[in-house]
């Protein structure tokens, strides 16, 4: 009797272990599930973040188009009014006054796209002359008045 008992509980001990091994493969398995629900997530987010770089660069590439455009467009209507000043305007006067302006327009332009470019550090310092730490640059010197004469 005592075998019959010994091959039942390891019998009892075996289907016990299985159960418990299938229970912490279950726990286990449904943790990994949850690895690969992620990892899906962040590429659908990448593949959106790829997209939306790429409408971007789009974006910005038909605005440097229009700006091109516009820019061209803006000549030909400086050009337009010009042949217009110069076959309808009888006074020479009015027509180099209107030259002029257009030309000063066009300078104009060109200088504040010059000036946008180049940029001066603002002077934190004095001028050469008075010295680089001098402590009275900038400052008005107070007049003393001087006592009467003769008192």
């Amino acid at each position: 009797m005592e075998a019959n008992i010994d091959w039942t509980l390891i019998i009892l001990t075996f289907v016990v272990g299985c159960g418990v091994g299938a229970l912490i493969y279950h726990l286990f398995n449904t943790n990994t599930g949850g690895g690969s629900d992620l990892k899906q997530r962040m590429n659908q987010k990448e593949m959106e973040l790829a997209r939306l770089n790429e409408n971007v660069s789009e974006h910005f590439a038909r605005t440097d188009e229009l700006l091109g455009g516009m820019e061209k467009h803006y000549q030909n209507l400086v050009s337009h009014l010009q042949s217009g000043a110069e076959s309808f305007c009888d006074d020479a006067v009015l027509y180099k006054r209107i030259s002029k302006n257009s030309r000063k327009n066009r300078k104009d332009q060109v200088e504040d796209a010059a000036s946008n470019e180049s940029y001066q550090a603002p002077m934190d310092y004095a001028p050469e002359s008075s010295g680089t730490l001098s402590e009275d640059f900038g400052l008005e010197r107070e007049k003393v008045p001087e006592p009467p004469k003769g008192l």
